[in-house]
């Protein structure tokens, strides 16, 4: 779903063998010109860039995987199912769009004409609900537009009215920042570019994995210090060795930053620390399920609007090409979810199917996958999300550090921001940096 407001989707291992990554073996003190640190889509499109310019890069990436939080499990449901990206957002301009097209893979509209509303279990009519939406979508427009304009940045908690409608359009812009509505910055909502979105068949993170398939990267390299402190050269360290480089790429997101995972020699900046530390971990959890026979015939989303307006925040996605049904939960939701078994997940998210498509769609659930973004160390969220008053802390983490250190990712300031698409053109954005630093 495609709300111009809302503009994300209201919604292990890498798919392929051609889609694995060229994995090196890291040597003790080894120099290089440029060294990226993590091997995300922002990492990997950075590396890619450099190469193509003819520097020397070498990628070091924690998870034995490349993708991030673009990972498409192939083989826990026997279908390939994205444990985290899974939509194409902003389709009139993404470069993936054109990438899966030139792999001959297969796009799908995920648009708002596929989404079935429902009030208290009861469907609503399509065509009147979705025209409801996007009346309440224009006037929440039109009221965070005085606020913005008279300079005010406040959580979109404060444009919450009687209005049923509104408050959903609040509840869907939520969910689709993983967050609740009190934290989350209008400012920074307001700068996100909306668009139409596509599903790729055989998944997100798949496609990410083989357009990179090139970029060599040292997998199981974790890196737990960063010295800056010499002029002309940055030393990348972990368990594995030490690395030299003329500059380095720091390509993991703001709330791993922040929690000091990475010792930075000398420390960063104060203005930094405090923007790194205004990122709170924006939370999806998706429970797939693999169905025993195909569910044909129904809308991709189904939500309840009541649900969405108050504090359950979750949507069920139909798969556009297999038999999978997902539940995506946010925000709290998310973080209930999280604290339970898999088996507590699997059996919420059959109740909520059973609540909305019925119990003969239920009962044919045959497997559930669910993984929790928020407790994995190398990612801590599934976005970092800004609350109110702190919208320019995107600008202060991509700012380099004396064009030694430079950040790239989804969080970097883009319209694009908390999209691969974003984290794609943060990386690329960077690498060209860099490459005409060279030049100099």
């Amino acid at each position: 779903m495609s709300l111009r407001l809302a503009r994300r989707t209201v919604l292990a291992g890498v798919a392929t063998a051609l889609s694995a990554p060229t994995a090196l073996r890291a040597g003790v003190d080894a120099e290089t010109d440029v060294v990226v640190i993590g091997a995300g889509t922002a990492g990997l499109s950075a590396a890619d860039e450099l190469i193509r310019k003819g520097l020397k890069v070498i990628v070091l990436e924690a998870r034995n995987r490349i993708g991030g939080r673009a990972w498409t499990d192939s083989e826990t449901l026997a279908l390939p199912f994205d444990q985290g990206a899974h939509w194409l957002h902003n389709a009139e301009v993404n470069s993936f769009k054109s990438k899966a097209r030139a792999l001959s893979l297969q796009l799908a509209d995920a648009s708002t004409s596929n989404l079935q509303l429902y009030r208290k279990g009861s469907p609503l009519d399509r065509t009147s609900s979705i025209r409801a939406l996007t009346r309440a979508e224009d006037q929440l427009e039109r009221r965070m537009s005085v606020q913005i304009s008279s300079g005010n940045d406040v959580a979109i908690a404060e444009f919450q009215s009687d209005d049923p409608w509104q408050n959903g359009v609040i509840g869907i812009s939520a969910f689709s920042l993983a967050a609740n509505p009190e934290q989350i910055s209008c400012v920074d909502l307001a700068t996100m570019a909306g668009g139409g979105d596509l599903a790729v068949k055989g998944g997100y993170g798949a496609l990410v994995a083989r357009v990179f398939a090139d970029v060599p990267v040292r997998l199981g390299h974790r890196v737990k210090a960063l010295d800056w402190s010499q002029s002309g050269r940055v030393k990348v360290s972990g368990d594995w060795g030490a690395i030299s480089a003329r500059r380095v790429i720091v390509a993991v997101p703001p709330t791993v930053l922040a929690s000091g995972s990475i010792s930075f020699t000398p420390a960063l900046p104060l203005s930094k620390q405090q923007a790194l530390a205004s990122f709170h971990k924006g939370q999806f959890l998706k429970v797939g399920m693999r169905l025993g026979q195909p569910a044909d015939g129904l809308p991709e989303y189904h939500a309840d609007i009541e649900d969405l307006a108050g504090g359950r925040r979750e949507v069920l996605i139909a798969d556009r090409f297999n038999p999978l049904l997902t539940l995506i939960a946010s925000g709290d939701t998310a973080r209930d979810l999280a604290g339970q078994a898999l088996g507590a997940r699997r059996a919420y998210a059959i109740e909520r199917v059973s609540a909305l498509l019925g119990s003969n769609v239920a009962s044919s659930v045959a497997a559930a996958t669910s993984y929790d973004w928020a407790s994995d160390p190398f990612s801590m969220g599934s976005y970092s999300v800004l609350p109110s008053g702190a919208a320019d802390a995107r600008n202060v983490f991509a700012e380099p550090l004396s064009d030694l250190v430079h950040f790239a990712g989804d969080a970097a300031p883009t319209p694009y921001a908390v999209t691969v698409y974003g984290a794609y053109r943060s990386g690329r954005s960077v690498a060209r940096q860099i490459a005409s630093l060279k030049r100099r």
